[in-house]
């Protein structure tokens, strides 16, 4: 049995999918595209992309229709959540195989097993490498059944231990105070108090913090670990 629509399928997902990650970067003209493509026949794709009502092209400039775009949101979602489910929940630290695999995963998750994806992961705003992840229908509405993988800091019981997995400041300046704290996506870090400051131990360091600072912390719940004596700190 032939495969070669499922090919050509991919392959138009598959340039989108760049198409979209060039224009985050502000670049879309076809010489950044074939600068960063690995598909086969680049331009045979380009010219299935504007004959579906994907791609709009002039000369060199590469611009997706609403279609197109719709299109190459849902494979970036895809791939995004899929790098993070394999750091998240399977902790592999291989960026090569994890990137290998999401670009696998991305033409093969279907919406529902996607929107489970997400709402298991807490529906992230952002990927392992911080690029946004657009966001399906899950995440506007919030419905779901599934019990989230990641919850914000503060889900945690008193003296349970989670890694952080990804932090969500509303004010930018705040996630540089986090890091010079050392908290950081992959830190551990144990809940001592929640009122009514959110308290919790970072290596040997105290932290307090206002609980709207806890619940843009998110976490994967691990074992709780012992206390170890250290200073306490605040941060607001």
């Amino acid at each position: 049995m032939s495969h070669a629509p499922e090919f050509a399928d991919q392959d138009v997902e598959e340039v989108a999918e760049e198409l979209w990650t060039l224009r985050e970067e502000e670049r879309c003209r076809l010489p950044d595209l074939r600068a960063t493509t690995q598909v086969a026949g680049l331009d045979a794709v380009l010219e299935e992309l504007v004959r579906r009502g994907l791609l709009r092209r002039d000369g060199d400039d590469l611009e997706l229709t609403t279609q197109g775009a719709a299109l190459a949101a849902r494979q970036v979602r895809r791939h995004r959540l899929a790098e993070a489910l394999f750091t998240t929940v399977l902790e592999v630290d291989d960026d090569e195989a994890v990137n290998r695999t999401a670009c696998v995963m991305e033409h093969v998750l279907d919406a529902s097993l996607t929107d489970s994806v997400c709402a298991f992961l807490a529906h992230p705003p952002r990927c392992p490498h911080g690029k946004p992840i657009p966001p399906g229908a899950c995440c506007r509405s919030f419905s779901q059944t599934i019990q989230p993988l990641v919850q914000p800091l503060d889900a945690l019981g008193l003296g349970e231990t989670g890694h952080i997995v990804y932090i969500a400041p509303r004010e930018p300046e705040r996630l540089v105070r986090l890091s010079s704290l050392g908290v950081v996506p992959g830190a551990r870090v144990q809940l001592q108090q929640k009122s009514p400051a959110v308290v919790l131990r970072v290596g040997g360091t105290t932290l307090a913090m206002e609980p709207a600072v806890a619940r843009e912390i998110y976490v994967k719940r691990v074992q709780p670990a012992e206390a170890e004596p250290g200073t306490l700190r605040a941060l607001r």
